[in-house]
Protein backbone atom coordinates (compact mmCIF):
# COMPACT_ATOMS: atom_id res chain seq x y z
CA UNK A 1 0.00 0.00 0.00
CA UNK A 2 2.77 2.50 0.67
CA UNK A 3 4.47 1.73 -2.38
CA UNK A 4 1.65 2.35 -4.25
CA UNK A 5 1.05 5.82 -2.48
CA UNK A 6 4.73 7.05 -3.48
CA UNK A 7 3.70 5.87 -6.94
CA UNK A 8 0.68 8.03 -6.89
CA UNK A 9 2.64 10.70 -5.74
CA UNK A 10 5.11 10.56 -8.18
CA UNK A 11 2.88 10.21 -10.95
CA UNK A 12 0.90 13.01 -9.86
CA UNK A 13 4.55 15.37 -9.32
CA UNK A 14 5.62 14.13 -13.20
CA UNK A 15 2.13 15.47 -14.23
CA UNK A 16 2.37 18.44 -12.37
CA UNK A 17 5.46 19.04 -13.67
CA UNK A 18 4.76 18.31 -17.40
CA UNK A 19 1.63 20.29 -17.24
CA UNK A 20 3.67 23.70 -15.93
CA UNK A 21 6.10 22.93 -18.71
CA UNK A 22 3.32 23.34 -21.35
CA UNK A 23 2.03 25.78 -20.30
CA UNK A 24 5.11 27.68 -20.16
CA UNK A 25 5.70 26.96 -23.40
CA UNK A 26 2.40 27.62 -24.83
CA UNK A 27 2.48 31.11 -23.30
CA UNK A 28 5.86 32.10 -25.14
CA UNK A 29 5.59 35.04 -27.28
CA UNK A 30 5.05 34.67 -30.80
CA UNK A 31 6.27 36.09 -33.83
CA UNK A 32 3.32 38.65 -33.72
CA UNK A 33 2.90 38.69 -30.51
CA UNK A 34 6.65 40.54 -29.53
CA UNK A 35 6.68 44.14 -28.91
CA UNK A 36 7.44 47.08 -30.83
CA UNK A 37 8.36 50.73 -30.54
CA UNK A 38 6.58 52.35 -32.93
CA UNK A 39 7.57 55.68 -34.87
CA UNK A 40 10.10 56.65 -32.46
CA UNK A 41 8.03 55.43 -29.35
CA UNK A 42 4.82 57.39 -30.01
CA UNK A 43 3.59 53.90 -29.51
CA UNK A 44 4.06 50.23 -27.96
CA UNK A 45 2.42 47.18 -28.92
CA UNK A 46 2.14 44.09 -31.31
CA UNK A 47 2.29 44.09 -34.96
CA UNK A 48 -1.32 43.66 -34.86
CA UNK A 49 -1.68 46.47 -32.43
CA UNK A 50 -0.46 48.59 -34.22
CA UNK A 51 -2.30 47.70 -37.55
CA UNK A 52 -5.00 48.38 -35.76
CA UNK A 53 -3.47 51.44 -33.86
CA UNK A 54 -2.75 53.04 -37.17
CA UNK A 55 -5.46 51.46 -38.89
CA UNK A 56 -3.18 49.81 -41.64
CA UNK A 57 -5.01 46.88 -43.04
CA UNK A 58 -2.67 44.11 -43.54
CA UNK A 59 -0.82 44.08 -47.82
CA UNK A 60 -1.80 47.97 -48.01
CA UNK A 61 0.86 49.98 -50.22
CA UNK A 62 2.19 53.34 -48.06
CA UNK A 63 3.85 53.14 -45.16
CA UNK A 64 1.89 54.33 -42.10
CA UNK A 65 3.90 53.05 -38.86
CA UNK A 66 7.95 51.80 -38.39
CA UNK A 67 8.37 49.49 -35.61
CA UNK A 68 11.50 48.67 -33.46
CA UNK A 69 12.53 46.39 -31.16
CA UNK A 70 15.99 45.04 -29.49
CA UNK A 71 16.89 41.89 -31.38
CA UNK A 72 14.20 42.01 -34.09
CA UNK A 73 14.22 42.77 -37.21
CA UNK A 74 12.64 46.36 -38.49
CA UNK A 75 8.81 45.56 -39.07
CA UNK A 76 6.92 48.61 -41.97
CA UNK A 77 3.29 48.35 -41.90
CA UNK A 78 1.61 49.75 -44.87
CA UNK A 79 -1.56 51.61 -45.33
CA UNK A 80 -3.50 52.91 -49.18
Amino acid sequence: MKKLKISMLALLFTVGIGGAALQKIHAAPKKLDQQYSWNNGDFTGSIADARDHYDCPAGTAVTCATGTAPNLPTVTIKKP
